[in-house]
């Protein structure tokens, strides 16, 4: 996902054609609800900004560690709270011997790990 910082708060980002849109759910100065095509409100306020009227754009990535190595999340979000478990992604196959995980497609294994076995969730921001 990619995020700016703008007036010093992070906001969601889509970039197209090289014109940023800033997505908040709140509404703020400055930005308008955004319609669908049907004429519906969406509780989504954007406003489009320029690349010299933020601060920064940056990708936001997780990385999670276990059993002392890092591995990219399957899917990160609250749910995992609920869950009290996370799934882990690997393309290694040498990681379905050494740590369990199972074979989804070809080059893909995936492994669902309790939060209680994780050492880490690292947060990298990735300038962009």
């Amino acid at each position: 996902m990619k995020y700016a910082i703008y007036n010093h708060m992070d906001y969601r980002l889509n970039i197209r054609n090289d014109r940023l849109r800033l997505r908040t759910h709140e509404p703020e100065q400055g930005f308008r609800e955004l319609v669908d095509q049907t004429g519906n409100m969406t509780n989504l306020f954007i406003k489009d900004v320029t690349k010299e009227e933020v601060d920064l754009v940056y990708e936001l990535k997780f990385l999670v560690a276990y059993k002392g190595k890092e591995f990219e999340p399957y899917s990160l979000g609250r749910h995992i709270l609920d869950e009290n478990e996370i799934s882990l992604f690997s393309m290694d196959s040498n990681d379905v011997d050494c740590y369990g995980f199972e074979k989804l497609e070809q080059f893909v294994f995936k492994k669902n790990v309790p939060l209680d076995d994780i050492e880490a969730i690292i947060e990298m921001k990735k300038h962009y």
